[in-house]
């Protein structure tokens, strides 16, 4: 029963602001629908007037310790949104970012294999006042996305877009930014962190063993949020595999007579989404980011998916059918990936084309995998 009048606005206020109590500072007249995930540690700053609907999807705003996202006034940010700041990341007033769009101003691994773990240097993100982001678009460390310009759908933009060329040297806004870094505790807060990272270790490996229940799984799995898994197959998870938390659930789903293998020491991010009907094959030590999505059967196409070792696959990428990735690649944001990558690439764009990962270019590298899938016919 909805409550009219100065105590239902008094009601929706305070769950509004439950609702944004991680935020650092939040405006007047907020609206907030649905749920919206404020989380990292950083510095969260919302203007008055925004509107989060998260209706459909639940919208994250991420600024990992020594952080801020700036968000101005009377700015719309749609269901599945997810921003993340290592540095700064600001949306002006009046801007609009579309349903499960991605902000980030740090790639957060290197190309490198040897070194992928190790943090970039970030660069800051500005969306100017009144821009729009297209739905399930991408922003990239380094991009700036001028006054009053439009992001098409599922766009990847890395630098100024809509921006005139007298503006597009600011400064310190296209500067390196190191990665922010908790201070340094005392060995007393030492030791309790080490506990409470102990247990919360624990807590990940019995909900592993129970949203895994169906699976063949190694040692010390861990999730630190929602698996949904779908096995009508088989599936087997090697040892010390993690399935990142989120706001969207991680979907493993095995149709009857597939087969789903994914390798020791694989990261798995939120909203991953594997699908076998025949066979997809994940090699070890590999990272999927966030609503990547792969399907062994799909648009038309049929064909096993094989991913080697070391491979990254950065923020909703898709592999399609029949598709086969050398180990030590890296897939970029957003990238459709409909034919075979070598080992050692970089592959970007839609369709994705491959280079060598000095940048170098090959013809070996941009002619690679001519074996088509199998058509369903």
């Amino acid at each position: 029963m909805r409550v009219h009048g100065p105590a239902g606005r008094l009601l929706a206020g305070f769950v509004t602001r439950m609702k944004l109590r991680g935020c650092a500072s939040v405006g007047s007249s907020i609206s907030v629908a649905g749920r919206v995930w404020v989380h990292g540690g950083g510095h969260v700053h919302l203007g008055d007037g925004v509107v989060l609907d998260a209706r459909a999807a639940p919208i994250e705003l991420c600024a990992h310790p020594g952080a801020e996202i700036r968000i101005g006034p009377a700015v719309r940010i749609e269901g599945g949104a997810s921003i993340e700041a290592v540095s700064h990341i600001e949306i002006e007033a009046e801007a609009k970012l579309g349903s499960f769009c991605k902000v980030l101003d740090n790639h957060l691994h290197q190309l490198d294999s040897a070194h992928r773990h190790r943090r970039p240097p970030s660069h800051p993100v500005v969306v100017e006042q009144r821009a729009e982001v297209g739905a399930r678009a991408i922003l990239l460390p380094g991009a700036r996305i001028g006054r009053g310009a439009v992001v098409p759908r599922g766009a990847v933009i890395s630098r100024g877009f809509g921006v005139p060329p007298s503006r597009r040297i600011c400064g310190s806004e296209h500067e390196e930014v190191s990665a922010a870094r908790p201070a340094q505790s005392d060995g007393g807060d030492a030791s309790a962190q080490f506990v409470a990272a102990k247990i919360r270790a624990g807590m990940r490996i019995l909900r592993a063993l129970w949203y895994l229940r169906h699976c063949q799984c190694g040692a010390r799995v861990r999730a630190s949020g929602r698996v949904r898994v779908l096995n009508q197959g088989t599936i087997r998870v090697g040892d010390r595999t993690v399935f990142v938390g989120g706001m969207i659930p991680t979907e493993l789903i095995c149709r009857p007579g597939g087969r789903i293998e994914i390798g020791p020491s694989s990261l798995l991010n939120y909203a991953v989404s594997v699908e076998a009907w025949d066979r997809v094959q994940i090699g070890s030590r590999t990272m999927f980011g966030s609503l990547v999505r792969m399907s062994d059967r799909a648009n038309g196409r049929a064909g096993p998916i094989v991913i080697g070792d070391d491979v990254w696959v950065a923020h909703g990428a898709v592999i399609e059918p029949g598709v086969t990735i050398g180990s030590r690649s890296v897939i970029g944001a957003g990238s459709v990936v409909s034919s075979d990558v070598p080992p050692d690439s970089l592959a970007l764009g839609n369709p994705a084309r491959c280079m060598r990962l000095d940048f170098s270019s090959d013809e070996r590298w941009n002619a690679a995998a001519t074996r088509p899938a199998s058509v369903i016919g």
